[in-house]
């Protein structure tokens, strides 16, 4: 064997893993999309949600600090509530957008970060925050629903 032929091998060998994992991916994400657009249905009303997101990442709730599960779930934005779920939970995290004092682009939530900005909003004492596409549009979106006036 030669370097030549070895340095070939091991090359294939990491596009091959490389491959199956970008196919496990794929394959994980429309299942969690499946399920969140499935849960967005059955907790929403046609033309309820102002705006939503089944693959919303969550980084979790600010007092529970950085050994909480993360993951992606369905973000819903209506006129009076913010509301999530985690693909593989069976309760919600509902805010009232009256209980929200502040929405923010972060960096980092809970000790945890994307290096992209997260959309983080603070209620009552409390706080979360998550990585959605067009993170800009949700916080202006979320402030200018809110009665306190963000």
């Amino acid at each position: 064997m030669t370097a030549g032929w070895i340095v070939s091998m091991v090359i294939v060998i990491v596009a091959v893993a490389l491959a199956v994992i970008m196919i496990i991916t794929r394959y994980t994400l429309r299942a969690i999309r499946r399920t969140a657009e499935t849960a967005i249905a059955e907790n929403f009303a046609p033309g309820e949600a102002v705006r939503s997101d089944p693959v919303a990442n969550y980084f979790g709730r600010g007092s529970k600090g950085g050994r909480q599960v993360r993951g992606n779930g369905a973000l819903v934005l209506t006129e009076t509530r913010l509301w999530f779920r985690r693909a593989g939970a069976d309760d919600a995290l509902e805010i009232p957008l009256a209980s929200i004092t502040s929405v923010d682009l972060v960096r980092s939530h809970a000790g945890k970060s994307i290096g992209r900005p997260l959309v983080s909003v603070s209620f009552d004492d409390d706080s979360a925050a998550w990585y959605v596409r067009d993170s800009a549009q949700w916080r202006d979106d979320i402030a200018r629903r809110c009665p306190s006036g963000l």
